[in-house]
């Protein structure tokens, strides 16, 4: 049997509760065959876990935004599958109305960055903002998810830098703690500001 498309999975999530889903074998059997998908595909550490929280997710009802952003938090960002799940959350939210909207994309930026400081958080939203009627295309979504990406893994960097020095009697260790929070932010410039010729103009060319 064929595997559930993202869109298939989003028409079976119209009838909200638990009951319904035991109720319903249509239904069960997307949600089945799409758990067991996502799970062989993302490898997961902790299976029963990844598990448990899709079909908590699914019990919750039709709610495209939430859904997206779990597909992008199935695995890390450095896995090869990551990908297919990128493009999976933009399909999912684009056939809830046949396009991806300045609200949907935005509420999902901010479950992404919900634990930023909020200065960084201000000034993304500010940067990837949308009008809440405005059409994403796919290369804006893929821009705007992938700085989140990319400022997540600088905070962290960060902060593993801060834990390294101590900071009791050495001076010297600022000056160096300082070179290096320099460097992370030099990296982070480059990484976020790729030639024009290196974005993918849709999804289909990103699949490649």
């Amino acid at each position: 049997p064929s595997l559930p498309t993202p869109s298939e999975v989003n028409d079976a999530m119209e009838t909200q509760g638990p009951d319904t889903l035991c109720g319903d074998e249509f239904r069960l059997t997307v949600y089945l065959k799409d758990a067991l998908t996502l799970l062989l595909e993302n490898r997961p550490a902790r299976p029963l876990v990844f598990l448990a929280d899709y079909f908590s997710l699914v019990t919750q009802g039709r709610n495209p935004v939430r859904r997206a952003y779990h597909y992008l938090r199935m695995c890390p960002k450095d896995r090869t599958i990551f990908m297919d799940n990128l493009v999976s959350a933009f399909t999912m939210l684009e056939s809830e109305g046949g396009c991806l909207t300045g609200v949907q994309y935005m509420n999902l930026v901010q479950m992404l960055v919900s634990d930023f400081p909020y200065e960084i958080v201000r000034t993304l939203c500010k940067v990837l903002g949308k009008g809440e009627n405005a059409v994403v295309s796919f290369q804006d979504f893929l821009g705007g998810i992938k700085a989140c990406m990319l400022f997540e893994e600088f905070l962290e960097d960060a902060e593993d830098l801060f834990y390294r020095y101590s900071f009791d009697s050495d001076s010297s260790e600022r000056v160096m703690l300082k070179s290096d929070l320099e460097k992370l932010v030099v990296e982070l410039a480059d990484r976020t500001c790729p030639e024009d010729s290196q974005r993918p103009a849709s999804r289909e060319e990103f699949a490649r």
